[in-house]
């Protein structure tokens, strides 16, 4: 009984880690309208993810991490970075100069049955049945938040788009299945990824975008997007990923365009209808659906990965 209970504990800890960085990364897109007056998306990405990354790994280094700990990792470090933040992240920017936000938002929640159908396939984690249920209400609730929509199937961004979403899921399930077997030390995980793969995408945006303009503002808001929005979020999402299966973890961030939604009101006055109310609370119910998990998870919170000297 006792370790159901640290089961129990474990997993609602993990899932206000996640719950806390789905509202940390609502932020992202209200800072990122700002920052984009002055530099590219992309190259305001890349500067992100790289300087958030070399930041953790002076940490590290400070902290007497022993690097040799990651032999035979090195590989499943830079595809997390490939596939979050060089492909999702940049062909969603990509997708969004040609997309309305409204549709991106609405695809992005296609994650979440690419992360089931994966998680079943690659993580054996079959999921409940009123998991499943409780999918379907979320998605249910995603489309009336949306509509009316209609994909843009010939649309150059669209393809792009789904390039990404096969991105960002593949992030979940391999960085996942690391955390899960306890491969790689979280802040490790967190570090490395972010500086491969914004790197790339950092010389993708000078490529694409040009040399970046420096304002007190930008740089505030990078300062901000770095420390918070990047290093936090990341670090509370690489501990919590350990505890909690793939579908429940990326139902939870699947809220995070909906706090984006409730800020957007807030700071920026942007309306939202008796419709789209409605339908969050729909998907609020699904997620919670989604949590309800009779089955045990492992209790990973007792071990830590060796790496710190």
């Amino acid at each position: 009984m006792k370790l159901h209970h640290s089961d129990s504990k474990s997993s609602v800890i993990a899932s206000l880690k996640i719950l806390a960085t789905a509202m940390i990364w609502a932020s992202t897109f209200i800072l990122a309208r700002v920052g984009v007056r002055a530099m590219g998306p992309l190259t305001l990405a890349g500067l992100r993810f790289f300087l958030a990354g070399l930041v953790l790994i002076v940490y590290l280094r400070i902290q007497h991490f022993d690097f040799s700990a990651l032999q035979g990792q090195w590989g499943n470090l830079l595809l997390l970075g490939l596939a979050s933040f060089t492909i999702g992240n940049g062909t969603i920017f990509y997708s969004s100069q040609y997309l309305p936000s409204t549709t991106v938002s609405l695809m992005m929640n296609f994650i979440t049955p690419l992360v089931l159908l994966c998680s079943i396939l690659f993580l054996k984690e079959i999921p409940q049945l009123i998991q499943f249920l409780g999918l379907g209400v979320a998605l249910g609730g995603s489309l009336v938040y949306f509509s009316p929509q209609q994909l843009p199937l010939g649309n150059p961004g669209f393809l792009a788009l789904i390039v990404g979403l096969f991105g960002f899921t593949a992030y979940t399930i391999l960085g996942r299945a690391m955390a899960r077997d306890l491969k790689v030390h979280f802040l490790a995980q967190t570090a490395f990824p972010l500086t491969f793969g914004g790197g790339i995408l950092l010389c993708i945006g000078f490529l694409v975008e040009g040399w970046p303009t420096f304002t007190l503002e930008i740089g505030a808001i990078l300062v901000w997007l770095i420390l918070v929005n990047t290093i936090l979020g990341y670090i509370l999402y690489n501990q919590a990923i350990g505890q909690l299966t793939a579908l429940k973890t990326n139902m939870i961030l699947n809220l995070s365009p909906f706090f984006t939604a409730l800020l957007a009101w807030f700071l920026l006055e942007e309306r939202i209808s008796p419709r789209q109310i409605a339908a969050m609370l729909v998907i609020f119910i699904g997620t919670f659906l989604v949590q309800t998990d009779p089955g045990k998870l492992r209790d990973n919170q007792a071990k830590t990965s060796s790496g710190f000297k």
